[in-house]
């Protein structure tokens, strides 16, 4: 699986879980466990485009 459709699955998954978490605060229910998983996807995320960034920058430092 390439990097963008991992990226792309997991922004899916993402807006999912916020249309999920923003009905239980409406209804008062408790969303802890997606908060979590939110927190989950977001640092994968957050990896996903580092390491994207990190790698780019290696490359043009080696091509000087």
């Amino acid at each position: 699986m390439s990097k963008y459709n991992l990226e792309r699955i997991l922004r899916r998954e993402l807006e999912a879980l916020n249309d999920t978490i923003d009905a239980k605060i409406i209804r008062g229910l408790s969303y802890a466990r997606e908060a979590r998983r939110h927190k989950f996807i977001q640092s994968s995320l957050h990896k996903l485009r580092r390491n994207d960034k990190s790698g780019w920058l290696l490359r043009s430092l080696s091509l000087s």
